[in-house]
């Protein structure tokens, strides 16, 4: 009987050992599941946020390539512009020597009064002495002057391209007509130069613009007669009208 109760004893001591055994080992596997499966949720996180972050790099891709085309294809426009546009520049340039010969040989009657055409900086300059233009003080111009400034609109009017600069010089003489001062009055003797080839002679206003540098732009002595007569002039230069050049090019 003694014997019996104590096998049995042994065997309820070895029972609950395995027990114990087998219940660390279920606890530490569960363990290590909940971590591999808190490790396979954080992979399955970033699985999806790489898989956004590629998606919207395709999306940057599309963008940037079209962005890239379109800036290759203003490229290409801009080039052929400026390849026009240096193409009517020099077109222009032998314009301008033509349209100077012509000036030149219409006004060659003119140069005792006071006409002179010239090149400058590439530019037709047309020199057109007051004396020529105007009576003393005054902004009328007179037949001889509207004959000469005919020319000059003919000249403009073959040549659209082309805008013209008026300004208006004086002397240093003090003014004695109703203008407040020499600024004044060559400023409105270039308006009235505008005016002519505007009304008269049909050149296109926008073409066209007037300033006065009064007496603060002499070229000779104002001291002589000779000087003050160089001084009182109307300049007319002739310049690139490069917007309706760059309009060509861009419709070419």
């Amino acid at each position: 009987m003694k014997n019996g109760f104590i096998q049995s004893c042994l065997l309820m001591g070895m029972f609950l050992s395995f027990s114990c055994v087998s219940s660390k080992k279920l606890d530490s596997a569960n363990a290590q599941i909940q971590t591999l499966n808190s490790q396979v949720d954080g992979l399955n996180k970033q699985v999806a946020d790489n898989q956004k972050l590629i998606g919207e790099l395709k999306e940057e891709n599309i963008k940037y390539s079209k962005e890239a085309q379109d800036c290759r294809i203003a490229k290409e426009m801009i080039v052929k512009n400026l390849q026009d546009m240096n193409k009517a520049l020099a077109e222009q340039g032998t314009s301008f020597k033509k349209m100077k010969q012509k000036a030149q040989a219409s006004l060659e009657k003119f140069e005792d009064a006071g006409a002179h055409v010239t090149m400058k900086g590439g530019l037709v300059h047309i020199e057109l002495s007051n004396d020529l233009l105007f009576t003393s003080g005054s902004t009328t111009v007179g037949k001889e002057g509207q004959d000469a400034l005919a020319v000059l609109g003919e000249v403009l009017n073959e040549y659209p391209k082309v805008m013209a600069y008026v300004i208006g010089h004086t002397d240093d003489a003090p003014v004695k007509s109703g203008y407040k001062d020499n600024w004044s009055l060559s400023t409105e003797r270039a308006n009235a130069i505008v005016r002519i080839l505007m009304d008269k002679y049909k050149v296109d206003p926008s073409r066209l613009i007037a300033a006065g540098h009064g007496k603060y732009y002499p070229v000779a002595d104002n001291d002589t007669e000779e000087g003050r007569f160089l001084n009182r002039r109307i300049v007319i230069i002739i310049n690139p009208l490069i917007s309706r050049i760059w309009e060509t090019s861009v419709n070419n």
